[in-house]
């Protein structure tokens, strides 16, 4: 007796075709997969090949705002106006965009590039805007603050070993360090002399929270769980 490999059944002696599946009971047939494509199939592109979809689709997007943020201005204003600053804003967030989707896990290119472009944005705006210049004394000093505060948290997270309550706690201080500095420079600008509010308000508001979060922070780092604090 013979046992047909594709189907199981057992055979008499001679018989080249099994009665049962139409096969030759000694070879095993295999189904041959049929490729066919769907729009899904797009997710498994290459990853370059994504970036460069991602980075036409935006700069269309971009574009097509530009266009239309033009054309509404010269409709209505007869001129170029409020749509200098719009196109401006959109030129450079897709230069960020641009960056970011690049120069992926590239902070030595990407932070220097956001930088360069806000700063740019900003100047073209003061440009265009009549009036005082404020693009030196207030622009260009708060983007450089807030850019070296973010470079502080950035190396803090890089170099903390436990991360957790603590990287919060120092954001927040350097965030409350950077709304003084920014109110000095705004002050400096509008009245010629410093008188610190609103800023002093905020500092003193972040102070004991980010002092409780190091706290927990120093809790957790030596083995204790916050249900040990909170009734959880």
């Amino acid at each position: 007796m013979v046992i047909c490999v594709n189907c199981g059944v057992e055979l008499e002696d001679g018989l080249d075709i099994c009665p049962l599946c139409g096969k030759h009971p000694g070879k095993n047939d295999e189904v041959k997969e049929i490729s066919t494509n769907y729009p899904s199939d797009i997710i498994h592109l290459h990853r370059k090949e994504n970036l460069r979809h991602l980075w036409e689709l935006t700069g269309i997007i971009a574009f097509s705002a530009i266009v239309t943020c033009t054309i509404v201005d010269l409709l209505i204003s007869k001129g170029l106006r409020w749509s200098l600053y719009s196109d401006s804003a959109v030129v450079a967030a897709w230069l960020i965009l641009t960056l970011i989707l690049y120069a992926y896990r590239r902070m030595i290119i990407i932070i220097p590039g956001m930088i360069l472009t806000a700063l740019a944005m900003l100047f073209v705006i003061d440009t265009i805007t009549p009036g005082r210049n404020w693009f030196f004394p207030v622009g260009f000093p708060v983007i450089i603050a807030a850019s070296f505060a973010g470079g502080v948290i950035l190396v803090l997270y890089n170099a903390a070993k436990f991360k957790g309550l603590n990287i919060i706690a120092s954001a927040l201080i350097i965030l409350a360090g950077f709304c003084i500095l920014t109110e000095m420079i705004l002050d400096e600008y509008m009245k010629g002399s410093i008188a610190l509010r609103w800023s002093l308000i905020t500092g003193v508001s972040v102070l004991p929270v980010s002092l409780i979060f190091f706290f927990y922070h120093y809790r957790l780092k030596k083995g204790n769980r916050l249900d040990s604090f909170f009734h959880i």
